[in-house]
């Protein structure tokens, strides 16, 4: 074997060893981060007595209704218990707010509302995603509830127009928030990977740096920044 072939060898072990770990350290991330958003989301969940037209127009105006009715005290809470505590508290107030909306439709359907742990799939809403997993919603049943669904976020206050809320970490933020590569290059110093924040946030296990890579970052669209995770 040659001193060429010998070289191309380790630098292939080299690099399958690299992106394992890369793997690895990320699969324990999004695990333990994802439990962690679960734990700080409060969700709403409202499912319409059916896929008709007007079954699917008045599961929105009961949404609308509730969250006017969604006191200051939920959407601007310091913490989900505490926020989850305040929506108990409105529950007698946001039943009467749902049960107003389908008076007003002149509906005879009921609205059930309960306030407890329920499975969600993944879901993106578009500026934001979810992880799969079981978190406290608000769930509110139209008629028979067998139609189309509506989600959002209550705590924090992602469903209030114009609202800046975020989750109280980085990590958190990043995987609701954040799109991100993780890519590889070879420097003079060994093998190095980074992730590049195609967002606003950044996941950084050492401060912000200007990235090595920030051309490859560029070209998708990502700010000149981005995290250095392995040496």
């Amino acid at each position: 074997m040659t001193r060429h072939t010998r070289r191309v060898m380790e630098l292939g072990v080299g690099l399958a060893l690299a992106l394992a770990i890369v793997l690895t350290v990320s699969a324990d991330w999004h695990q333990r981060t994802a439990a962690q958003v679960r734990t700080d989301t409060l969700r709403l969940h409202i499912l319409a007595n059916s896929d008709t037209l007007d079954d699917q127009l008045l599961k929105l105006q009961v949404r609308d209704a509730v969250l006017a009715a969604i006191p200051e005290a939920v959407t601007r809470a310091d913490t989900p218990q505490q926020a989850a505590a305040a929506l108990q508290t409105a529950l007698p107030a946001l039943q009467n707010a749902a049960d107003n909306a389908l008076h007003r439709a002149h509906s005879a359907q009921t609205a059930r509302l309960r306030l407890e742990r329920f499975a969600f799939a993944a879901r993106d809403y578009g500026g934001f995603a979810l992880p799969g997993g079981e978190y406290t919603a608000l769930r509110i049943e139209l008629g028979a509830a067998r139609g189309r669904n509506w989600f959002c976020v209550l705590y924090p206050a992602l469903c209030v127009s114009g609202s800046t809320a975020a989750y109280p970490t980085a990590d958190e933020n990043a995987l609701v928030f954040g799109r991100f590569e993780v890519s590889t290059a070879s420097f003079s110093g060994g093998i190095r990977s980074y992730i590049c924040c195609k967002r606003t946030w950044s996941r950084t296990w050492k401060s912000n740096v200007t990235c090595p890579l920030h051309e490859h970052c560029a070209a998708r669209n990502a700010p000149n920044t981005c995290g250095q995770f392995l040496l």
